[in-house]
């Protein structure tokens, strides 16, 4: 007897965590990239390093201090 739907909750669990974290995590990774190219390469390094981590700081200012929500009337 198997049990296929014993595993539905359990994937909507995990579709809900990585829609939440998807995100957090990618800019984790950018930011990580950009700190070791600054650190460890030259030139190219430098250019990949002012985007991995001027990408995180632009979304940061974008969606926490220049937009703001509608408010209502």
């Amino acid at each position: 007897m198997s049990h296929s739907h014993s595993n539905l909750p359990q994937r909507r669990h995990r579709e809900r965590l990585w829609a939440l974290w998807k995100w957090p995590v990618a800019m984790g990774v950018l930011s990580l990239v950009g700190l070791l190219a600054g650190l460890i390469a030259d030139g190219w390094g430098d250019w990949v390093s002012w985007v991995g981590l001027g990408a995180p700081t632009a979304a940061m200012l974008w969606f926490g201090w220049l937009r703001r929500p509608a408010q209502d009337s």
